[in-house]
């Protein structure tokens, strides 16, 4: 396109001005060709230790120059929350993370963020998140998400430990017992509220996880609006433990594959609501304090005894 100008009857190029920030509608690193933005107000982290440009000095918003860890891209996650914007609402940033394995007990945890794993579980190009010694996550995690990561532990500790767990979506993850043997749990939360564990393995390296889930409760602790769907737990004394001091109001879980613990499903509070899961439990494959009600169209096998929609499940 031309334009006139004062050189009379010579047209030349009209000149684009360049934008007075950077990226595009301001979002940093949006501008780069290899970029991804989810939003005009979300950032997303890289995160690859394998790249030769990896240093967590880069502030990661480059696929070219990535983060080397985890942790650097939540704590830089972390300092863009405004917790008073938007009347309590926040923007979400992504999180990227490289295949390989990332040798990394994460106690601070993203908030208002999805972090994605970009391997395949089940093989040497997984997204591990493996430390040598405690949890791969503990601590509070407050509307996140994190999907298609192989999570291990070597010691006796849970896999995931959460004190408080909220609004909160792990999907499409393996929760693994380590080579050790000593992992105690698979997921653990103390007070946990609208989470949705979806799509997951919980599966062991050396020998099965002795709890798969298990909501610990007690005064105010809560299991509350909690989904559990479509996962299949390998676990030796109980599947998904809920005990009687857990109030699991309005939680459900639906389609689990559980083989092969003690107790299956164990629910002593009573509030959750049990349906078309497959069991086969060496002992009891649900113990719920309301088994007549709130159990349904469940498959179980107790001590290889039992059948489709046993009795007390429908």
């Amino acid at each position: 396109m031309f334009g006139v100008t004062s050189l009379g009857s010579v047209p030349v190029p009209m000149q684009k001005w360049p934008m007075f920030f950077g990226g595009q509608l301001g979002v940093r690193g949006s501008d780069t060709p290899l970029g991804e933005r989810m939003g005009t107000v979300g950032i997303v982290y890289y995160v690859d230790k394998t790249h030769p440009d990896a240093s967590d000095n880069n502030d990661g918003t480059s696929p070219m120059a990535p983060k080397a860890t985890i942790a650097s891209a939540i704590a830089a996650n972390n300092a863009t929350i405004n917790w008073a914007a938007f009347g309590g609402t926040k923007p979400y940033n992504y999180i990227y993370v490289g295949v390989g394995v990332y040798a990394e007990a994460l106690v601070s945890l993203p908030h208002y963020c999805h972090v994605i794993g970009t391997g395949v579980l089940g093989t040497d190009g997984a997204t591990e998140i493996h430390p040598a010694a405690g949890s791969a996550l503990a601590g509070t995690q407050i509307n996140g998400r994190w999907s298609n990561i192989w999570f291990e532990t070597e010691t006796a500790v849970p896999v995931l430990d959460f004190d408080i767990c909220n609004n909160v979506l792990i999907e499409g993850c393996a929760i693994v017992e380590g080579i050790a043997g000593l992992a105690t749990v698979g997921i653990q939360t103390d007070n946990a509220s609208h989470v949705q564990i979806v799509n997951n393995i919980f599966c062991s390296g050396v020998a099965n996880l002795p709890i798969g889930l298990q909501f610990l409760g007690g005064a105010n602790k809560y299991a509350h609006c909690v989904r559990i769907v479509g996962n299949t737990i390998y676990a030796a004394t109980t599947g998904i433990d809920i005990p009687n001091n857990c109030t699991a109001t309005g939680a459900l879980i639906a389609q689990n594959i559980i083989a092969r613990p003690d107790t299956g499903i164990s629910d002593l509070n009573g509030n959750s609501w049990v349906v078309d899961n497959w069991i086969s439990a060496g002992t009891d494959a649900i113990n719920h304090a309301a088994l007549a009600t709130h159990c349904i169209a469940n498959h179980v096998l107790d001590n290889a005894v039992g059948g489709v929609e046993a009795a007390n499940t429908d």
